[in-house]
């Protein structure tokens, strides 16, 4: 089997010998970590994926540290954090390219669903399974089915996953390769690599391609805002944001950025210096006035 795993990065926070924490640094995902193990376990070639920046890249890096026997990057300069949407798009077209038999995604509530894996999956015309905790017949639970009747239902282009379903029940699915799989945080607990496949994986070659090659018509900033479309985009004039006022005097301009100003820039931050019953007939008038009453 071939597979692709996923190479994500999500911030980490490390403890000094004296008990210092030292400010958070990026790094392999334990999720996708996770994937890996997943995918180690399963398949006798695992291409480790990584999307973004340098991050990405040293993701990919670290994947190889662990066993990973080749890496891609798709590269580009990203804004903020890519939408997932967006992440399974690429990871799509590199498994287009590939023809891997699996590709493994790392999930988890707490950093991401099994939305990139079925996104992935809807994008190639693939089958998903999500929330995965055993993989092969030769693994499964005795309570969950009879390993042995699962073998005689699979073929080669079968695979049996176990996954789970809620706390205490599981299920065991067969699915068709080529597959998607979303392996369940709880899969295991990753391993340290040997240092001769540190070392290995330290020497090795990184693929790289350039995001416009691989997926045309994104950009550094649609990878970022996922589905939305930008029409047009109108500069907030008060509270400082977006381009000050260019008109009237130096205080004028300061009360219409603080939203206290006269005639048209009035607005519900202007002060009405007046006793309570005329002010209250005064915004009674302005509501009428703007049909708000």
């Amino acid at each position: 089997m071939r597979a692709l795993v996923t190479a994500r990065s999500e911030p980490h926070r490390v403890l000094d010998d004296d008990g210092t924490a030292e400010p958070y640094r990026m790094q392999l995902s334990i999720d996708d970590r996770v994937a890996l193990e997943a995918a180690l376990d399963a398949a006798e070639e695992v291409v480790a994926v990584g999307v973004g920046g340098d991050d990405a890249r040293a993701c990919v890096r670290s994947a190889l540290e662990r066993g990973a026997d080749r890496g891609i990057h798709v590269r580009f300069d990203p804004i903020e954090s890519i939408a997932g949407e967006k992440f399974a798009t690429a990871l799509a077209r590199v498994a287009a390219r590939e023809s891997p038999d699996a590709v493994f995604v790392g999930e988890s509530s707490s950093f991401s669903g099994p939305e990139i894996a079925g996104l992935a999956a809807a994008r190639l015309d693939w089958p998903s399974v999500t929330r995965v905790t055993e993989l092969g017949a030769e693994n499964l639970d005795a309570d969950a089915a009879d390993p042995d009747a699962i073998d005689d239902r699979t073929s080669d282009t079968d695979l049996a996953v176990q996954r789970k379903l809620a706390i205490g029940r599981q299920e065991v699915v067969v699915a068709s390769l080529p597959v998607v799989i979303g392996v369940d945080a709880g899969f295991a607990d990753p391993d340290r690599a040997s240092m001769d496949t540190v070392i290995a994986g330290r020497r090795a070659e990184i693929e790289s391609n350039d995001l416009a090659d691989l997926v045309p018509g994104e950009t550094r900033f649609s990878m970022s805002i996922g589905g939305a479309t930008v029409e047009h985009v109108t500069p907030n004039e008060r509270w400082g944001r977006g381009r000050p006022p260019r008109t009237g005097t130096v205080e004028e301009r300061i009360y219409r950025m603080l939203g206290r100003g006269e005639g048209e820039t009035r607005s519900a931050g202007e002060r009405i210096d007046a006793p309570p019953e005329d002010a209250a007939d005064r915004v009674v008038e302005f509501l009428r006035a703007n049909e708000l009453l």
